[in-house]
């Protein structure tokens, strides 16, 4: 069942696995920083953060760090402004990619980086098939409505199914997706620690037993590395 406190550990230490990226005293844009959660931890490791995110985002009654509002299209912005811009689980979601990449290579300085965090088919999968098992779960807690939702095969990006996911999110269509926005992979590298949509088992499936078990069933996220092509 979803758990903000278990998500909130799970993306700190996705943080701290894909902090090493950025370069140290980086002016950072978080790019959909939600509560600013991460944000907030970037800071704290000594980074210049500006967080943004949609005024319409289910999190912004709840920010606990500064995040401005952006129109979904245009990053508020100078060119050339920020060394590197981290994301986390928000590229799938975003219907106009070309537009943001775009904006993406402006913003940055010569030389900047994109260091992003995506989930994979794995997660997609395991998520599926946690499915069934959570729903029987909510709806012995009589929580209808959470019942049917994780019964059903939704899209979690923007596909309105999730079946699909299963090759949208593996790391060659990223690369390819990336390519061809003139941005180049540099490098790539699964996060190392199980987890699905659902966070069956949650926090009584430690983080530590997490990181054994991706090595058999798969990271639930993978970064991405990446910085402007030459054109």
């Amino acid at each position: 069942m979803f758990n903000v406190d278990f998500l909130n550990r799970l993306r700190a230490v996705e943080v701290e696995e894909l902090a090493s990226s950025i370069p140290k005293g980086a002016r950072v844009l978080e790019f959909g920083a939600g509560t600013g959660e991460q944000a907030r931890q970037l800071a704290g490791m000594g980074f210049d953060v500006v967080a943004i995110d949609l005024p319409s985002s289910e999190y912004a009654g709840h920010r606990i760090f500064p995040v401005i509002d952006y129109d979904g299209r245009h990053i508020p912005l100078a060119d050339g402004s920020v060394d590197a811009i981290f994301s986390s689980n928000v590229l799938e979601h975003v219907e106009d990619l070309p537009t943001i990449l775009g904006e993406f290579r402006r913003v940055l300085k010569p030389g900047g980086l994109g260091v992003h965090a995506m989930p994979t088919p794995a997660w997609r999968f395991w998520t599926l098939v946690a499915g069934p098992p959570t729903s029987l779960v909510a709806l012995s807690k009589l929580k209808l409505k959470a019942a049917l939702a994780a019964l059903l095969p939704l899209g979690h990006g923007t596909s309105k199914e999730g079946i699909s996911e299963l090759w949208t999110f593996s790391p060659r269509r990223w690369r390819r997706t990336f390519r061809d926005n003139a941005m180049e992979v540099v490098e790539d590298r699964p996060i190392g620690i199980f987890y699905t949509g659902h966070f069956l088992f949650g926090e009584h499936l430690s983080f530590e037993r997490r990181r054994r078990l991706s090595s058999t069933l798969g990271s639930g996220a993978h970064i991405y590395v990446t910085r402007p092509l030459e054109r």
